[in-house]
Parts: C-alpha cells; sequence; structure tokens
C-alpha cells in the first residue's frame, strides 16, 4: 500500500509533469509559425477556395510576420489534399481548407480513402458558406427551374450536370431536386475546379450546374447562360430576379458549400487555438468581407474548433441519411 508521503510525491511529480506540458504548449503557440505555413487547397486555382484561401494566405502573412503560401491539390473530391495535409507532420505549418467533401462526404461514398476524415484532420474553423445559383444553357430551351425540371423526367439520363467533386454540395442539391421532383435522372460530371466547369457550359459539353456568383453573374450579364434558382433563403442583390429554391417548394434541396479550416491531428492545441484566433479575427474584419468574401456571394460564420467538431458531428448523422435515400452510389 503507497504512503502517504509517496502519495504526496506521485502528486508533486503529476502536478509538475502538467505544468511543464502547458509551458511547452505556451510557449509553441508563442513561438507560432517557426517557419512558412503552406494552405492546401484541394481544388485548381480561380475556385471559391483558392481565391479565398489566398485572401487569407495574405493576410495571415502580415499578422504572423511569415510567409503563408496557397498549395493546389486538386483530384477526387478534396481526398488528394485532404490526404496530403494528414500526411504532414503535425506542426501547424500545414493548413487545409475543404468542404463537407473532405469532413464528411467520402467517409460516407469511399472505401478505400488514403485518410480517415473522423481522426486525420484537427477542425480549426469554419470559414464561410455562401449561395450558389443553378445555371442551365439557353440551348435547352427552357428559362425555369420547373420547365429545367421537367426537362430531365422527360429525357432521362441524358442531360448531364457539372460539379466541383462527387459527394460535393451541388451534387446533393441535383439528387435531392430528382428525387423530389419524380426521380434522379440526370447524368452527373464531376470536375477538379468550378473554371472547367463553366468552359464546358459554355462550350455546350455539360447542360447545367451550380456555379458560385463571382463566375455566374457576367455570363449572366452576358446572357450566355440562364439562371433558374439560387440555395439562399431569400433573394440576393446579385441575382434580385432569381427564385430561390424555398420560393420553388424545395427546401430540402438547400445544401450549401462551406469552406472549413483545418490541420493534421496531433498539432499542439495551443496552436490550434491561435490559428482559429488568428483566422477568426481576419474573416470578421469588415474591410476584408467587402473585399474577399462578400464578392463570393459567402457570408462569414468564423466559428470555434469546438462549434465545428459539432457541426461535423450533425452534419455526418444528416448526410448519411440522404446518402442512403438517394441511392448514391458507393465507390
Amino acid at each position: 500500500m503507497m504512503s502517504i508521503r509517496k502519495w504526496k510525491l506521485a502528486l508533486a511529480c503529476l502536478l509538475t509533469s502538467t505544468s511543464l506540458i502547458a509551458q511547452a504548449q505556451g510557449n509553441e503557440a508563442a513561438t507560432y509559425p517557426s517557419g512558412t505555413v503552406k494552405i492546401v487547397v484541394p481544388y485548381t486555382p480561380g475556385g471559391l477556395t483558392d481565391i479565398l484561401g489566398r485572401a487569407l494566405a495574405s493576410q495571415l502573412e502580415k499578422k504572423w510576420g511569415k510567409s503563408v503560401i496557397v498549395e493546389n491539390k486538386p483530384g477526387a473530391s478534396e481526398a488528394v489534399g485532404a490526404s496530403t495535409v494528414a500526411r504532414s507532420k503535425p506542426d501547424g505549418l500545414t493548413l487545409f481548407i475543404g468542404s463537407d467533401a473532405a469532413y464528411v462526404v467520402n467517409g460516407l461514398l469511399k472505401k478505400n480513402l488514403t485518410y480517415n476524415p473522423d481522426k486525420d484532420l484537427e477542425p480549426i474553423t469554419r470559414l464561410s458558406e455562401g449561395f450558389a445559383v443553378l445555371l442551365i444553357r439557353p440551348d435547352l430551351g427552357v428559362k425555369t427551374l420547373k420547365e429545367f425540371l421537367t426537362l430531365v423526367q422527360k429525357n432521362p439520363g441524358k442531360l448531364t450536370f457539372g460539379s466541383e467533386a462527387v459527394g460535393s454540395a451541388s451534387e446533393f442539391r441535383m439528387r435531392i431536386l430528382g428525387d423530389e421532383s419524380g426521380g434522379y435522372k440526370m447524368n452527373h460530371i464531376p470536375y477538379n475546379g468550378m473554371s472547367a466547369i463553366m468552359s464546358d457550359l459554355l462550350g455546350g459539353r455539360v447542360d447545367s450546374s451550380w456555379m458560385p456568383s463571382h463566375l455566374a453573374k457576367p455570363q449572366v450579364e452576358a446572357g450566355k447562360l440562364i439562371p433558374v434558382a439560387v440555395n439562399i433563403p431569400e433573394r440576393t442583390w446579385m441575382f434580385p430576379d432569381v427564385p430561390t429554391l424555398n420560393e420553388s417548394g424545395y427546401v430540402n434541396a438547400n445544401v450549401t458549400f462551406k469552406m472549413m479550416m483545418s490541420a493534421p491531428a496531433g498539432t499542439p492545441k495551443a496552436i490550434i487555438d491561435k490559428v482559429a484566433t488568428d483566422v477568426r479575427s481576419i474573416m470578421k474584419d469588415p474591410a476584408f468581407y467587402e473585399k474577399s468574401v462578400k464578392p463570393l456571394g459567402q457570408i462569414v460564420i468564423a466559428d470555434t474548433p469546438e462549434q465545428f467538431k459539432q457541426y461535423i458531428q450533425k452534419t455526418k448523422a444528416t448526410l448519411s441519411k440522404v446518402v442512403k435515400e438517394a441511392n448514391f452510389n458507393i465507390e
């Protein structure tokens, strides 16, 4: 049986150890970053995530006094980028900006992932979420969402839609729209970036797509593409004449695209908290919002790591049900 003296000695050792750990973590945060920080973006240059990532990198450089670069790692529905980060040293010098595809959907749809969405990425903050515009080609001969969905039903398997990834918010929207209008009957063409989809829309190689506002607006104003819906609760100043999904009776299809930041699992909490605090301060800055967030059709979230974790748990439960009911293909 341990004596009182030994108990006191053990307790003292434990307290000393805890104090040293806390001090070490504090030092890590105080000296962070110790070198160049890399933000991995799982899409090609020019898309929403890339644009916001580069805007953030510029502001973080000023705040930290160290180089912050963006590295594009497109492919496999964000899995290439997520895997790159998951394998990186957990020192806070490699960060990741992904969407629900990386954090939730890949785990539901892919059997042979090279990373574990539940264990390999440490949540930092949800940056923003935003609306998209459903664009269709003028030569389809329809001008409203109802007419488009009717056309799809009359031509099963013939019409296409492009999206940024398998399991993307865009694919969820289209599958839900299909299920609620007579059955999902479209062909999905996944891409590694939004710019390539726009090119194919304009070139007549894909029939429709949910596009971010900054890419959609110039083509709509030029009359080259027709907007038939926006996935936002109320009409937006950018497309005041375009009905919302709510107005059209498709509330369940209001799945938004969110950009969320994480680091490799095992990154010290003190560093996670520092990055979260600094990134959130930038996202909430009015000048940054007006210049770098609002033009993308995004609204700021900038929540805490804990709130981000709670979001992942809730979203996984919700999307698991949708995946089952919508008959997604498990790869």
